[in-house]
């Protein structure tokens, strides 16, 4: 019976190990067929397509393996607008098609994308968008109002009535649970944590919940207005009571220019290239067309070396935040960060960084430690920040020590504040479930971090001085690198969350732009001429074979060790660990045992 089981075990394993062969065979013939990067071959008379649909990320990874695997966009971003500023320049391209299929890209991307198409239309090539079947909603139709022509399909939804910002609160669930959450914070406009101790906006928080929506909407109507010649009062009427709820009043009211097929686009298409009835456009998208190279239409890049582009975007975490072998994890992490201000720091080739911040911000920690990366930086050559969609709160402390802040209009920033917020789940517990609780301590503020009290006022006090602290340091940090006083910048904190235009009228920014303005001030600050100028985007992206590799080598050492070791090694490593783990939570409250208890 052994002997059967045994040989079970040893043909399943033969059988994993062979399917796993097969797969990554199967993996690395994939990467490379996808990896034959071939520059695309361009026809006079081709239209560029830009297909908008979804989220359009800040970068998607280099690995064609990666994005296939990943189900990432084929294009970020800075894709986008590098393929219109070459096709701006590009004789072989006669035109740009937009085809709108549902848009989920932040406001600040699309100022961003918008800006890039009414650059291109200077050259006197023509913009066509369209929506075919899918309709144009507001985000939509805010990038189609930058093309010479705007299309949309027969019986589609049209969307132009106002902006809104809903906000959900949880203090009733909370309350049925029997949950109470525990706050601490500094600013009096810092409202996250009001969803769950409020059913309403505060008067703060509305207040400038209000001023944000206000600035997009000023931005979303000045461009509809300038574009299409209608005043912003009375696209402001039109909004209010007569909104088009579909492409019919929309073309009536002159909105768009008429209503087509994706067939008679086309033929649009057509007449603008010359071809006759039935015949084929040449077409090329923005992700071939980008790995066109920006010399075989022209352009030469300017200056001794070339600009550093640092992506920061997520969540801010402490240490490293590896998503394995499908990609990023989504975080802001610290260590890759500050190894990349290191490499562009100790690299003279690099004559400038631009530091691209899209972060709703994060431990305070993690950012003091970034902070310290950028001002190191900023000691030794020009940084300038770019800021996207968000950049606040720990993403404007890391920002705060550039040479120069650049957001969009639409940028969310600011929100210079902190809180603290826990939750005492004892009423759950003991009302709702019945559980007992109780415990034995050494002081009374052993369970400050408790989930099973409130605080007591001794315990509220002393985390209030805590996040005081911390505020104050942001306040230090803010004011020394925008060159102000502390009570200047505690005025405009509080916790405050400002659009990109309001934030440069109370100095947190700089210039308004996106992140080619960025690079253009960063090359200049670093006497590399006109421009443009060369990019080197930090930090590294792994490919999908390194970041396989690690996974399966930390693995394979893993299991190794183990076959392999005595017990007075597995002690040590055991014992390595801990001291390991105590240290990365320094400063931490603890909730484990600190030595082994295992009776021998």
């Amino acid at each position: 019976m052994r002997f059967l089981s045994t040989l079970a075990a040893s043909v399943l394993g033969t059988l994993i190990a062979v399917g796993a062969l097969i797969l990554f065979l199967f993996l690395f013939i994939f990467a490379i067929s996808l990896s034959v990067d071939s520059t695309p071959q361009v026809q006079p008379g081709t239209i560029l397509t830009l297909d908008v649909q979804g989220p359009i990320p800040e970068r998607v990874s280099d690995d064609p393996l990666t994005r296939q695997l990943s189900d990432q966009p084929d294009y970020d971003a800075s894709d986008v607008i590098s393929a219109l500023s070459k096709a701006e320049n590009d004789s072989r391209i006669s035109g740009v098609w937009i085809r709108l299929k549902g848009s989920q890209a932040s406001w600040a991307t699309l100022e961003e994308i918008r800006a890039a198409i009414t650059d291109f239309r200077e050259s006197g090539k023509p913009v066509v968008a369209s929506s075919g079947d899918f309709g144009m909603l507001e985000k939509d139709y805010f990038l189609a109002s930058a093309a010479d022509s705007i299309f949309a399909g027969p019986v589609t939804a049209f969307e132009f009535n106002g902006f809104y910002l809903p906000q959900t609160f949880f203090k009733g669930t909370l309350d049925k649970l029997g949950v109470e959450p525990k706050v601490v914070r500094a600013g009096q406009y810092k409202s996250a944590v009001e969803t769950f101790t409020r059913n309403d906006l505060s008067d703060n928080n509305e207040e400038q919940l209000q001023a944000l929506v206000e600035t997009q909407y000023d931005v979303f109507l000045n461009a509809i207005a300038e574009s299409r010649s209608i005043d912003v009062s009375q696209l402001r009427d039109i909004a209010a009571s007569d909104a088009p709820m579909d492409a019919g009043p929309a073309r009536d009211l002159a909105m768009i220019d008429d209503i087509r097929y994706t067939d008679q686009v086309v033929d649009v298409l057509r007449g603008i290239l010359g071809l006759e009835d039935g015949g084929d456009v040449p077409i090329i998208d923005v992700a071939d067309y980008s790995r066109v190279p920006a010399s075989e239409v022209g352009i030469e890049t300017t200056g001794d070396g070339p600009v550093a582009v640092i992506y920061g975007s997520g969540q801010i975490v402490p240490g490293d935040a590896e998503g394995g072998p499908f990609g990023s994890s989504g975080m802001m992490a610290s260590d890759p960060l500050i190894e990349a201000f290191e490499d562009a720091r100790e690299n003279e080739s690099i004559k400038a960084v631009v530091f691209r911040i899209d972060s709703p911000g994060g431990s305070a920690a993690a950012s003091e430690a970034i902070w310290r990366a950028v001002e190191r930086t900023k000691a030794v050559k020009p940084v300038i920040v770019s800021m996207g969609s968000l950049a606040a709160s720990g993403g404007y402390y890391v920002a705060a020590p550039a040479d120069s802040i650049v957001a969009t209009p639409s940028t969310i920033t600011g929100s210079i504040g902190v809180f603290g917020l826990l939750f005492n789940v004892e009423g759950l517990l003991t009302e709702k479930l019945g559980v007992g609780i109780d415990d034995v301590r050494t002081s009374d503020l052993a369970d400050i971090y408790s989930p099973f009290s409130d605080f007591s006022e001794q315990e509220r006090t002393l985390l209030a001085s805590s996040i005081d602290r911390t505020y104050d340091t942001f306040l230090q940090r803010v004011a020394e690198g925008r060159n102000m006083s502390v009570d200047e910048v505690d005025a405009i904190a509080q916790g405050r969350v400002w659009s990109g235009r309001d934030a440069k009228e109370v100095g947190l920014v700089d210039v308004l732009g996106g992140l080619s303005d960025a690079v253009r001030i960063a090359g200049e600050k670093a006497g590399l001429g006109d421009g443009p100028y060369a990019v080197q985007t930090l930090p590294r992206q792994k490919t999908f074979f390194e970041r396989l590799n690690e996974d399966l080598s930390g693995q394979a050492a893993r299991l190794y060790f183990n076959r392999t070791a005595t017990d007075l090694e597995r002690k040590m490593q055991e014992k390595r660990a801990l001291i390991q783990y105590y240290l990365s939570q320094s400063g931490k409250v603890q909730a484990r045992l600190p030595v082994d208890l295992s009776v021998q």
